[in-house]
């Protein structure tokens, strides 16, 4: 079985790690006020911590998507030197606004957070009937008391690579989908799809597993309407977004099916052994 290694992800590894030691500084830095005991998270961030597959630890991270990517190359027929597929495969991305959850203690309306198992079964069954493996993936939004009456929330969406299928299926799959599944903004589209580059694979690879290092910002126009900006994520609300996810594992943000299910289930296995 084909693994990815190291110096094919180079750059993408160094993001990863680089984002690691900003979330380690954050969590030492004056400002944050979530944990009284910082070290004992940045332990949970370490090499030997790994194999526990918790989501903000770099290793794992890295672990993670080497092993998986390696084995959908495998399975694409990529390989070194330049890891392009020898079939097509797809870019998917999927919004559902109503997989928004709001920080602990605020309460919106009726309607609990739901929870981080709910909202991946949501996206899995979204894509039902395609071989895919996918990530669920955290958007930051901060500074939102005036637009929403809270002063951050989290819209989870997904990311995923779909193959053994054509355009012109996705384009009926994602007519018959969009109805259901709207985005937070009013001008962006809940279901979007792109093939994907032959020399592109290793870049979405990266994306779909990345850590989240972005946050957002929401801002009214004259008309009402909304107009979303981004950064980078800054100490304060990397610790913020670690403590909402401190506790979920990496196989708990993924989801796959037919083909994808051997990818997945394999991963999983491989990367408990490597310790």
């Amino acid at each position: 079985m084909t693994v990815i290694p190291s110096p094919a992800f180079t750059p993408f590894l160094m993001r990863e790690h680089n984002q690691a030691a900003h979330l380690i500084k954050s969590l030492r830095g004056y400002y944050q006020k979530e944990y009284a005991e910082p070290e004992r998270e940045v332990r949970r961030l370490q090499r030997n911590l790994a194999h526990k597959l918790a989501a903000h630890n770099p290793y794992a991270r890295e672990y993670w998507m080497r092993e998986w990517g390696g084995r959908l190359c495998h399975r694409l027929g990529a390989a070194a030197p330049d890891w392009e597929p020898r079939q097509p495969v797809f870019f998917i991305t999927l919004i559902d606004e109503q997989q928004i959850v709001y920080p602990a203690g605020i309460e919106r309306g009726w309607r609990p957070n739901p929870g981080i198992n709910g909202i991946r079964r949501i996206y899995r069954r979204a894509l039902r009937g395609f071989d895919h493996f996918g990530m669920l993936d955290p958007t930051l939004y901060v500074s939102t008391q005036r637009v929403k009456g809270v002063p951050r929330f989290i819209l989870w969406h997904a990311h995923a690579l779909v193959w053994n299928t054509s355009v012109a299926d996705l384009d009926a799959w994602a007519k018959d989908l969009r109805p259901m599944m709207r985005a937070y903004l009013p001008y962006a589209t809940g279901v979007d799809h792109c093939p994907v580059r032959p020399n592109g694979l290793r870049q979405l690879i990266w994306y779909i597993s990345k850590t989240p290092r972005k946050q957002y910002q929401l801002f009214k126009r004259d008309t009402n309407s909304l107009q979303q900006y981004d950064g980078p994520i800054n100490g304060v609300n990397s610790v913020r977004l670690y403590s909402e996810m401190r506790n979920m594992k990496l196989p708990q943000l993924s989801f796959a099916a037919g083909e994808g299910r051997i990818i997945i289930r394999t991963t999983i296995k491989a990367t408990c052994d490597w310790y």
